[in-house]
This record gives structure tokens, C-alpha cells and sequence, in this order.
């Protein structure tokens, strides 16, 4: 199963995955280029509380309207 904290501390190039709330630009860039189909919705809800601090949907409906715009 893939795992969006280590896969974004990788792709991010962070040290510790408690340093990605401290690059939340980079994360959201790489979140819009992202499957997020491909991880649990219960991983994707725990990173974007810790990352973000906010739920997921606020998330979820940010991104989408994004690609809607593009």
C-alpha cells in the first residue's frame, strides 16, 4: 500500500516527515500533481490535518477546484 507521508518526504526531499508541515508550498504543488485515489482516504485525512492542520475535504475541494480552473 502506498503511503503519502513518506512518499511526499521523499519527493519533497525532507529529512523527517515532522519537517513537511514546515514546507506546506511544496507539498500542495506536489499534492495537485498527485493520484490521491491511490492512497487510503483515512492517510489522506491524517496528512492534510498534519501537514495543512485542516480536514481533508477543505483539501479535496481546493485541489479540485484547481483542476476545474485549469
Amino acid at each position: 500500500m502506498k503511503d503519502i507521508f513518506s512518499d511526499m518526504q521523499a519527493t519533497i526531499g525532507c529529512t523527517y516527515i515532522s519537517d513537511l508541515p514546515h514546507h506546506k508550498r511544496m507539498v500542495w504543488q506536489e499534492m495537485k500533481q498527485l493520484n490521491l485515489a491511490d492512497y487510503p482516504l483515512k492517510q489522506l485525512e491524517d496528512f492534510a490535518g498534519y501537514v495543512f492542520g485542516v480536514p481533508y475535504p477543505i483539501i479535496a475541494e481546493a485541489l479540485q477546484k484547481g483542476r476545474d480552473s485549469d
